[in-house]
């Protein structure tokens, strides 16, 4: 599952990168549309099992509004250098 990797791995980069984190968040949807059409489809079934993976930086919000963010910008540059992701352009150190 090499390619689900590396995809759970621009999730949390793209996510980063646009600072989705406390008050900012994204519609599944919304982040889904990010990546090639067809990715798309995989990729919402990797949101849908991030938010539930208590390893993964990201958490689900707003009910039935479908919404994902970022725990925090310093558990996503965790999870990225863990896993051998690069950190997005403004969170290198």
């Amino acid at each position: 599952m090499v390619r689900d990797l590396a995809l759970r791995l621009k999730i949390v980069q793209k996510l980063a990168r646009r600072r989705v984190v406390g008050a900012h968040k994204r519609q599944v949807d919304t982040v889904k549309s990010w990546f090639a059409t067809d990715e798309q489809g995989r990729v919402e079934e990797l949101l849908r099992e991030m938010i539930r993976d208590v390893d993964a930086p990201l958490e689900g919000y707003g009910g039935s509004r479908d919404n994902v963010r970022l725990t925090s910008i310093e558990a996503a540059k965790q999870y990225l250098e863990e896993h051998g992701g690069e950190l997005p352009w403004g969170l290198r150190d």
